[in-house]
């Protein structure tokens, strides 16, 4: 066996989630497994282990929790990103249905139409924050709406969101703060989100529908509704920022994907890949096994870094460029396996609805110096100053 490597870093600091880039370079390159001391951690830090270990759901199990500590993975425990088994797979069944390709096409039209009168808007404003006014636009509008939460859900989601998140990391001092507002979330669904105050043909109300039908099992209703709230919001804010800020610094890029079009599916999936907007995920090890040379004992909490796996040269050629011409399926942005990100679909669908918009009317993007946004599991940029140039 070979002595793990250690990395000397907290994961969840200010100063690594700023600049978490050089780290990304340093972890694999010290091997495939290394050591947290700092969180008493192991992590797989390459594309090909992460990768591996993703489709191994029965040696890494989520069912005792995806958060880096032990208090968080107690405080979630059961929902749909922390089980396993027959209960995974029914919550993962009963929230899919309007997430499907199949099914997202019944709202293309009115994504890309929204698209296309914000960014008419945006050109017409001169300089806007894209992650304000462009990001957060269509998950807190459509996305929100077809969601179907009473008034204070709705005013709530974005903030109960970037909570969880929190929370799903350690318990630093967002993690602490975020504990309420997470609560408040889990109150709110399990006693205000009834049926009868829920909008009519939501997604939220076909999870009761389910219920009434015996489809699915009255106490998980409340656990598929979250799985709407959470990973539909700040993991596609993330992306969409990223999108528009590599296209605006890789103006090659841009004139590309103006030629082709048809490229537009590549680009997004690059910004995801690129952003990795969840930076990890953790899983637990159900037996002890070998990884690499390395002893994982049983029970051990491992942490799979996708941010680093998304940038690992020895899967991607020039990890760290931006090229709207590569295979889309090569990055861990959506994760893999089983567990697949259910609402890629949907990410993919509004970020390519905004770049058809700008294709067809925007000749020039340009941006300020992005701030990045403190968040323990969500990678993204708290702002960024753009403006788009009509053709």
């Amino acid at each position: 066996m070979s002595a793990t490597p250690v990395y000397e870093a907290d994961f969840y600091s200010d100063a690594f989630i700023r600049d978490p880039w050089p780290h990304y370079a340093r972890m694999p390159a010290l091997g495939p497994v290394v050591w947290l001391p700092e969180h008493g951690n192991f992590a797989l830090t390459r594309h090909a282990t992460v990768h591996a270990a993703l489709r191994d759901p029965d040696l890494f199990v989520s069912g005792r929790g995806v958060a880096a500590c032990e208090f968080a993975n107690e405080i979630t425990h059961g929902n749909s990103a922390a089980s396993d088994g027959d209960r995974h797979r029914a919550i993962r069944e009963a929230s899919s249905g309007p997430l499907t390709p199949e099914a997202l096409e019944a709202i293309r039209g009115r994504i890309e139409q929204v698209a296309a009168e914000l960014v008419d808007k945006l050109i017409a404003a001169g300089e806007f924050d894209a992650m304000a006014d462009l990001a957060s636009h269509l998950p807190l509008t459509v996305v929100r709406e077809l969601v179907g939460l009473p008034d204070f859900g709705r005013d709530n989601m974005l903030r109960w969101t970037d909570a969880t998140f929190n929370l799903l990391g350690v318990q630093n001092a967002r993690g602490r703060a975020a504990l309420e507002v997470f609560l408040e979330q889990r109150r709110f669904v399990t006693a205000s989100a009834t049926p009868d105050a829920l909008r009519p043909d939501s997604w939220s109300r076909r999870l009761f529908d389910l219920v009434e039908r015996g489809e699915l099992a009255p106490d998980l209703a409340p656990v598929c509704m979250r799985d709407y709230l959470n990973p539909s919001l700040d993991t596609t804010i993330s992306a969409t920022g990223e999108l528009i800020f590599r296209l605006a610094r890789h103006p090659d890029q841009w004139a590309l994907l103006r030629e082709r079009p048809d490229h537009a599916l590549r680009a997004a999936n690059e910004a995801v890949r690129l952003a990795s907007p969840v930076r990890s995920f953790a899983r637990h090890a159900s037996r002890s096994a070998e990884i690499e040379g390395v002893e994982i004992p049983e029970g051990a909490r491992v942490m799979m870094l996708f941010a680093s796996a998304n940038r690992d040269d020895r899967a991607l050629d020039r990890p760290d460029a931006f090229d709207v011409t590569r295979d889309p399926r090569r990055h861990l942005g959506f994760g893999a396996g089983s567990r697949m990100c259910l609402g890629r679909h949907l990410a993919q669908l509004e970020m390519t609805a905004i770049l058809k918009a700008m294709l067809a009317r925007v000749e020039k993007i340009e941006v300020g110096e992005p701030t990045v946004a403190l968040n323990n599991t969500i990678y993204r940029y708290g702002r960024l100053p753009a403006r788009f140039r009509a053709r």
